[in-house]
């Protein structure tokens, strides 16, 4: 997370050459990947990481670019992120037609190159792992718009530094409002095409996330072309967008910093699952042969291997290519017994101001 902080800044940095600009766009990051994101801000998940890959990618790409230099260096980087985590487009795209609109014709050797490159990786990755690597790329899933409807919502979360950046892009001409007006819409549709699966969260978010941090960081440091500066001066501008992103925060009953601070109950929550993890855990471990369990850091715990990949399961009812009763002959089969955590262990931690006051914990 501090190192894709520090790679907006240095973009924005590259697009603008401002310094207060590249620090909004940088700490507007991290705030909205801490208050919205906890489940991958320092987690052990790929996704960060792979966005730091591309993020460098993404200011390598982009001082290459403006110094005339090649860039296949690169693009060859975002190749690598894109084996480290294989959902992240954005970056890759808006660069690739950036460079096209830039160099035209001349770009084409790097992005064959580096198709080329990518190629040979998917191929290198079927030789070392045989087919059920590309099983596993193809697996099943359900899609609909059903889940894209449950998931948009959330961006009512990046919806001020949205607002932000478009009413200042569309009456902006400089080359860093053209390189934005191209990597935003690409995230953002990538987000809401990938939401069309099932089971895909937030961290079809990120590359939108990312996007929208450059663009508020260059919004604000070009900030005299906003057609409200002609109200409010440039300054007042600034202080009006300062001020709209930060609200979106304050304006919500998830403040797990206060809550932390002051709210004892909300500790003892942690504590409680994590005992209950504990006992049921030691149940597991006395059950002999192979068991999966519905939370799987309890069979984890345990000492047991991990035999059943919960989505693919789903997934595969849900698309019809199994039907229940063949999950459970399945099971019975390969000698799986099933363990149904109970909802202390599967709870989710109540993370309600509103919540803690009502019950008087604030304070106590």
């Amino acid at each position: 997370m501090i190192a894709i902080a520090v790679e907006i800044f240095a973009c924005v940095r590259l697009l603008s050459g401002g310094l207060a600009g590249g620090l909004l766009g940088a700490f507007w990051y991290v705030a909205i990947t801490s208050h919205n994101f906890t489940a991958y801000a320092g987690a052990n998940d790929p996704q960060l990481a792979g966005e730091a890959i591309m993020g460098l990618g993404l200011v390598l790409f982009l001082s290459r670019q403006q110094s005339g230099r090649s860039v296949l260096g690169p693009l060859l980087l975002m190749v690598l992120a894109g084996f480290w985590k294989h959902n992240m487009i954005a970056i890759p795209l808006a660069a690739i037609a950036w460079l096209l609109i830039r160099r035209g014709r001349s770009a084409f050797p790097d992005i064959a190159v580096s198709a080329a490159v990518a190629a040979a990786g998917l191929a290198l990755c079927g030789v070392l792992f045989g087919l059920d690597f590309f099983r596993n790329i193809f697996v099943s899933r359900h899609y609909g718009f059903s889940h894209l409807l449950a998931n948009v919502g959330h961006l009512q979360w990046s919806a001020p530094a949205f607002l932000s950046w478009l009413t200042w892009v569309l009456f902006s001409r400089s080359q860093a409002a053209k390189f934005t007006a191209l990597h935003v819409p690409i995230g953002l549709g990538a987000c809401l095409l990938q939401w069309l699966g099932d089971k895909i969260y937030g961290n079809a978010e990120f590359d939108l996330i990312i996007a929208l941090a450059v663009g508020v960081g260059v919004a604000f440091e070009e900030i005299k072309t906003s057609p409200f500066v002609r109200l409010i001066g440039e300054n007042g501008t600034r202080v009006v967008l300062v001020s709209f992103l930060l609200l979106r925060f304050v304006a919500s009953d998830r403040q797990e910093p206060l809550l932390v601070m002051f709210d004892r109950d909300f500790e003892h929550q942690f504590l409680l699952s994590e005992l209950a993890v504990k006992r049921e855990a030691e149940i597991v471990s006395q059950t002999s042969g192979d068991v999966a369990c519905t939370v799987k850091v309890v069979c984890r715990e345990a000492g047991k291997p991990f035999v059943v990949d919960d989505f693919k399961i789903d997934e595969m009812l849900a698309t019809k290519q199994m039907s229940p009763d063949g999950l459970h002959r399945l099971l019975s089969d390969r000698g799986i017994q099933t363990f149904t955590n109970s909802l202390a262990t599967s709870a989710t931690v109540n993370t309600s101001l509103s919540h803690a006051w009502a019950r008087g914990a604030l304070g106590r």
